[in-house]
């Protein structure tokens, strides 16, 4: 790990000098440009995903081939293929002017700016540079996974599993001076996250006879444990099961099944909101309520 050290530490001193030069308020604008590519990821992945786990899609299908315009299957260039930009440059409606375009897409990548820039304005008092960077990578995670599992009740291993050894390894770095967990922590709250979660369902599927909790939720919450430890699972199930029944009403307008029936309210997205709010807050039920 002492070797590994010197070019990790190069890389930090790096980056935290670069984010000295920047102007005040930059750290803002340059999450919501990332804001915009992952909210433009999201528009793609919501409908081709699911369509790769089912089969009827390559495994390839979320690079190609690219966006095309839905009535007339004309190819769109970049800048059309961009929701919010692309709705400006159309007048509203799709590329050979046919049919107005759906603000669906548009509100999904303006959530993404959201969400980014929400997530910097959560971190408290002034973080490192590589720990703001870090957490804007966790929100893109978290959030496109609650946008897919709203709308088709599936969580991919590339984006659970993604944040899982995301998490692990930046935990692993924490010798090195990057700004995150102890490894440790990181493994034991992973474990407590996946463990948890597969207990509630095998309660769930003993008392009620069917599934509460599908792999993927318990994936996404050893993820939160892998990046903020046994407390922010403890604080991420508590307030995830409170954000899912909140967001269920929405969810449920925004949902496409394959069979045109909703499987329940889904939980990723209650879960992905309290852990980006837990996470980014470093939030801890000592300071929540009140105890040391």
């Amino acid at each position: 790990m002492s070797g590994m050290c010197t070019p990790v530490g190069d890389i930090l001193m790096t980056i935290r000098a670069i984010a000295d030069l920047l102007p005040p308020g930059a750290g803002f604008a340059l999450a919501a440009v990332w804001g915009l590519l992952v909210g433009s990821f999201a528009t793609v992945a919501v409908e081709r995903w699911p369509a790769m786990i089912e089969g009827r899609l390559p495994p390839d299908a979320l690079l190609r081939p690219g966006s095309r315009c839905l009535a007339c299957d004309r190819p769109l260039s970049w800048l059309q293929a961009t929701p919010l930009v692309g709705r400006l440059v159309l007048r509203g409606r799709c590329a050979c002017g046919r049919d107005r375009l759906s603000w669906l897409w548009p509100a999904m990548e303006g959530g993404g700016v959201l969400v980014m820039v929400a997530t910097l304005a959560l971190t408290p008092g002034h973080v490192p540079a590589e720990r703001a960077l870090l957490l804007q990578l966790l929100a893109g995670f978290l959030y496109v996974a609650a946008l897919v599992d709203g709308r088709s009740a599936y969580l991919p291993d590339g984006l659970t599993l993604g944040a899982l050894w995301t998490g692990l390894v930046a935990a692993a770095l924490s010798a090195c001076g990057l700004d995150a967990i102890g490894a440790g922590d990181a493994v034991i709250g992973a474990a407590t996250g996946w463990g948890a979660m597969a207990a509630v369902a095998a309660v769930g599927r003993r008392l009620a006879g069917q599934e509460a909790l599908a792999p993927g939720d318990w994936k996404l919450m050893a993820a939160v444990g892998a990046w903020g430890g046994v407390p922010a699972v403890v604080l991420t199930a508590l307030f995830g099961a409170l954000a899912a029944l909140a967001l269920a009403p929405l969810v449920g307008r925004f949902a496409v099944a394959p069979d045109g029936e909703r499987r329940g309210i889904p939980f990723g997205p209650g879960i992905a909101l309290a852990a980006l709010v837990v996470i980014a807050a470093d939030l801890t039920p000592a300071f929540l309520f009140g105890y040391d």
